[in-house]
């Protein structure tokens, strides 16, 4: 695993975050969507995610040790579907491609559970596009289970 600091982002960071929307609109997708409907949902979804700030979000930032930014992760207070306790969510998770398989996302999510466990959550929730294979088995070996299944019949 790779040495990283993790620090909680600044407004000096929002370039950088931004910079990597085309990279999560770019993982797998449904083929019903195409390249264009997926940059305008991630660009929708984090323009949406950093607008409205929640009381108890936090963005944190992985940087190498020359300071160069690698990667960032959201968490913010949400709630289970299911029991509609107060849990944590990972809203978004991003990498450099040149940080990918050096543990830096791994260091991201242990943070995320770190700060779900101190404010007393009992679970933390995320979700991914089913064909993005990669990130799916990325939480899977981080523990995470799927609980519900989103079906579409394109027409």
């Amino acid at each position: 695993m790779e040495p990283a600091e993790i620090r909680d982002a600044t407004p000096d960071d929002r370039a950088f975050i931004d910079s990597l929307s085309p990279r999560l609109a770019g993982v797998p997708h449904p083929p019903w969507h195409d390249g264009a409907a997926m940059r305008g949902f991630q660009d929708r979804f984090m323009a949406a995610t950093f607008a409205d700030a929640e009381d108890g979000a936090r963005t944190l930032i992985a940087c190498a040790a020359d300071g160069r930014r690698l990667g960032f992760v959201h968490i913010r207070p949400g709630r289970d579907g299911v029991t509609d306790e107060p849990c944590g969510y990972v809203s978004l998770l991003a990498l450099l491609p040149e940080a990918e398989g050096r543990g830096i996302a791994h260091r991201l999510m242990r943070e995320a559970e770190a700060w779900a466990r101190g404010r007393g959550y009992r679970l933390l929730s995320l979700d991914v596009f089913a064909d993005n294979r990669h990130a799916v088995d990325f939480y899977h070996r981080r523990g995470f289970v799927t609980e519900s299944l989103r079906l579409v019949k394109p027409l």
